[in-house]
């Protein structure tokens, strides 16, 4: 599998843009939710390797399942298989969801290295996480026609729901 040449893209239609931001929130939030059940699960002896795999299988099986389901529904929609740049794309579209899990992962890695914690690593991936739904809420909405006071309370909802994830999975386990 080679790299899509700059000039496609560049020229990536607004489904393929729209699949990528769509999959990359879903990662953070996704990710987000296993680091706070794993909080709830981790001792004092629990290794940082132990969490990495355990972040590292669930965001495996998640991007497996989100580029079959893509797979599935180009097939049903296309009648063939994806090929060329529909391929690629749809490969680039998935690996969002593992690109949001790096991060924690690294921040997961200190611990199995002895750096620090396991539990105060899970707590640094967890603010990774929130700061990267913020981040991604403001590259998507700064180009936006929306006025300013809009582009910051649409960053500040989504700040507000990885927030929220936290809150809920801590009372809820």
């Amino acid at each position: 599998m080679s790299e899509a040449p700059a000039s496609e893209a560049d020229d990536a239609p607004v489904g393929h843009v729209v699949a990528m931001l769509r999959e990359r929130l879903y990662g953070a939030i996704s990710c987000l939710a296993t680091l706070v059940v794993l909080t709830r699960y981790t001792e004092d002896d629990t290794s940082g390797w132990a969490r990495m795999l355990d972040v590292g299988v669930t965001m495996g099986g998640l991007w497996a399942a989100s580029l079959l389901a893509d797979w599935v529904a180009h097939l049903s929609v296309h009648e063939q298989t994806p090929r060329g740049i529909e391929w690629w794309r749809m490969l680039q579209a998935s690996a969002q969801i593992l690109q949001a899990a790096l991060l924690p992962l690294l921040a997961l890695g200190s611990a199995a290295v002895g750096l620090v914690e396991t539990d105060t690593a899970l707590w640094v991936a967890k603010w990774i996480l929130v700061a990267e739904l913020g981040l991604i809420t403001l590259l998507a909405v700064r180009k936006t026609r929306l006025p300013g006071w809009q582009q910051i309370v649409t960053v500040l909802l989504l700040i507000g729901v990885g927030l929220l994830v936290i809150g809920i999975k801590v009372l809820a386990h």
